[in-house]
């Protein structure tokens, strides 16, 4: 079935838009959980959330149908600078209380002189909660989930001590600080719960119950907190997970400097997500001190905030603004060391101007190096620019939640989680392809080293043909220089014997000892002039040849016709002298001008005229009157070229014939063959056939002889040729 490619298209070219859909509807699922259980946690059915009025929580009228919690959110009587107990509401005069609205820190409080309270003091909260009549009959244990209360804390429900944090005191002294949520059980009474919670702070800026507190069922408060404590424990897992992966990635690969960088990165943000939110470390570990509790969430923040800044350096250098390492080096490091050797009641104060003056600018920093990568298309950004905004809107939430501007939860963890994710995903894809290439790269080593040892085969046989042939090839210079030797001898020999011929003649004629016959002399010096010449001639045009000094204009000709008029060129010389001439062609012989395709072969028309008119010269010079010299030209079909046919270009004659031992030897030069019966005017340079063997070299052909003494010989060449077509711009 033929797939609807409009259908496909987008998901195949965008798997970035599927991936940020992915992440949009994965936080739109965690804030609404978030939210919606912060903003309508209640027992009830289509029904709001009671809010507490003038210290009173009036939940009479709520169905408990469902075993849900509810927040306990509105205004609560406060007593600062009292350290009230159950006892103290029972007397005939009652302490004097304000009204405050829960969740929020005491420092948004003003006293009578409307100034806000200081961070540091200490406080009575008091709450009355009037809960169903199904829930009193049935007296089910309940839970108080207090989230965080700063930073000391004593609560009693119903006039008993339920639970508490640290140790509660009027001064830094007397206070051990110690806060993380923890369940308060308690038994419900009938008509009004009175909850009272004293509460110091003399430690941190956070200050009174700045979280809200949830009220419900012991099995419904207690499977809420594992669930929150489990998630929370699934989320380190899996940052420790991602950190020991990377750190072994680093290990075996020291040059992968990012796998380190993300690997400390997972673990600054997994350090974090332990000490703070459910506060799992102080749940696993309730012997942990509230201090250094402290500063791990403190200095975690500023670690990932200078691994974030090193680590996007590393992965877009081009982007990277300059300096930017060296100035987190120095600002980053110089804040940990302050968390590390201050007291949290110092360093807490300073968490607005180190949110504000230092995370946020990293963070605007990340996303425009994230920008500029993005817009440069280089490999990854796209996602981890993505991954990066939903991590950048988790942190400002937690930067107002934090700076008590925004009622939210944390969740900075989930961000860093989907952030740490793509940063994954590209870092997982960069070593995927890195594999890749390395197993292709790994293969075609391995196809090169066949490819080498074949190579390497062939050339040790190559060597070894080229060194036999360098040895034939010494034992050639050897008799080369005899050659040579043997050559200037000839040359002298075969110059000088024409030119003492001439000189002889002419002294004769000269001192008269010639009186008789003279024109007979005359003629004869003539005739040595012109042999003399003719040798120079040839000798210049065969050294030519040899040391590559001719050029040839190579055009593609059609044969046939080209044959028949170097053919009728000659016919009149050869008739002249009483000889039949006659040629021999394929089919299309006897036509003058070719069809559409007919026979090609690639040649210099001018120098196998030359070859060609030597040939017929020699065979007039020993073809004797009633003689025949025939022209043929066939083709042949042969594996052997490039091209698939092969021309052969034959002169035969009914002369004296060669014999055997000479028909080597008449293609070196000044090799003539001795012969009797022939007169020395028709002998000639013995250059004429050299350079035919040089020009028909140089057409990728082969010249040869055949002949019988007395019988004739018959001279043949042959050349590369093929069927087809001529350009206009080709034809001689």
């Amino acid at each position: 079935m033929k797939q609807n490619k409009s259908a496909y298209s987008p998901i195949r070219k965008h798997p970035v838009m599927l991936i940020s859909l992915f992440m949009l509807l994965f936080a739109a699922i965690v804030l609404f959980h978030k939210w919606g259980n912060n903003d309508a946690i209640s027992t009830t059915i289509n029904t709001a959330p009671p809010i507490a009025k003038q210290g009173t929580l009036d939940g009479s009228g709520l169905i408990t149908s469902q075993a849900e919690s509810i927040a306990l959110d509105g205004e609560w009587e406060f007593y600062w600078r009292q350290l009230l107990e159950p006892i103290h509401f029972q007397s005939a005069y009652p302490p004097v209380s304000e009204l405050v609205q829960l969740p929020a820190p005491w420092t948004t409080y003003s006293d009578s002189h409307g100034s806000f309270l200081p961070s540091e003091g200490y406080a009575t909260y008091r709450l009355r909660v009037l809960l169903p009549k199904e829930v009193n009959e049935a007296a089910h244990t309940l839970a108080l989930y207090p989230k965080s209360i700063a930073s000391a804390y004593r609560i009693w429900i119903n006039g008993q001590l339920v639970g508490g944090n640290g140790s509660v005191g009027s001064d830094r002294i007397s206070e051990t600080p110690k806060s993380y949520p923890e369940i308060v059980y308690f038994q419900p009474r009938t008509g009004w719960n009175e909850i009272i919670i004293q509460v110091s702070n003399f430690s941190q800026r956070n200050a009174g119950i700045w979280q809200r507190m949830e009220l419900g069922t012991a099995d419904t408060i207690s499977w809420g907190r594992i669930l929150h404590v489990s998630a929370q424990s699934g989320i380190v897992g899996i940052f420790g997970v991602m950190s020991l992966y990377y750190a072994f990635v680093f290990w075996n690969r020291k040059q992968e400097t990012s796998a380190l960088l993300y690997s400390l990165l997972c673990m600054s943000v997994g350090v974090r997500t332990v000490v703070l939110g459910e506060s799992t470390a102080l749940y696993l570990l309730p012997g942990l001190p509230w201090e250094w509790a402290v500063k791990a969430e403190y200095i975690s923040v500023a670690m990932t905030a200078l691994l974030l800044i090193l680590f996007i350096n590393r992965e877009y250098p081009a982007e990277a603004v300059r300096h930017s390492s060296v100035l987190a080096g120095i600002i980053l490091p110089g804040c940990m060391s302050l968390f590390l050797f201050m007291p949290a009641h110092v360093y807490t104060y300073m968490l607005t101007p180190f949110t504000w003056g230092v995370l946020f600018p990293s963070l605007l920093y990340t996303l425009y190096i994230y920008l500029r990568s993005a817009i440069n298309r280089s490999k990854g950004a796209l996602t981890s620019m993505i991954g990066f905004l939903f991590f950048m809107a988790f942190a400002l939430n937690d930067m107002l939640f934090y700076t008590v501007h925004l009622p939210t939860e944390d969740m900075l963890s989930i961000g860093l989680l989907v952030f740490l994710l793509t940063q994954a995903y590209n870092l997982s894809s960069r070593f995927s392809r890195a594999l890749y290439e390395s197993e292709q790269l790994s293969l075609q080593l391995k196809e090169s080293n066949q490819r080498l040892e074949q190579v390497v085969e062939e050339r040790t046989r190559s060597l070894r043909k080229t060194n036999e042939e360098l040895q034939e090839a010494n034992k050639k210079m050897s008799d080369s220089e005899l050659f040579r030797t043997r050559l200037l001898s000839n040359i002298s020999h075969e110059l000088s014997t024409p030119i003492t011929s001439i000189k002889g003649f002419a002294k004769a004629l000269r001192d008269g000892i010639i009186t008789t016959d003279a024109p007979k002399y005359v003629n004869r010096i003539y005739t040595r002039s012109l042999m003399l010449e003719r040798m120079i001639h040839d000798l210049i045009d065969l050294t030519k040849l040899e040391t590559h000094q001719v050029q040839f204009k190579m055009q593609d000709v059609y044969v046939i016709p080209f044959m028949l008029e170097l053919f009728l060129k000659y016919e009149t010389d050869v008739h002249a002298q009483g000889i039949q001439y006659v040629i021999d062609m394929p089919e299309k012989s006897g036509l003058l001008e070719p069809k559409d395709e007919d026979w090609i072969v690639q040649l210099d028309p001018i120098r196998l005229e030359q070859v060609v008119s030597n040939l017929i010269s020699n065979a007039l010079r020993f073809t004797s009157p009633a003689g025949i010299i025939h022209v043929q030209l066939r083709l042949a079909e042969t594996p052997d070229t490039e091209q698939g046919w092969l021309a052969y270009i034959c002169v035969k004659d009914t002369g004296v014939g060669i014999p055997p031992k000479w028909q080597e030897r008449i293609f070196d030069r000044f090799e003539q063959a001795r012969l009797p019966s022939v007169q020395d005017e028709h002998k000639g340079s013995g250059l004429g056939l050299s350079i035919c063997k040089e020009i028909i070299h140089y057409h990728h052909g082969d010249i040869g002889v055949t002949s019988e003494p007395g019988l004739g010989s018959e001279f043949c060449f042959r050349l590369p040729a093929w069927k087809g077509r001529v350009s206009p711009n080709d034809k001689p």
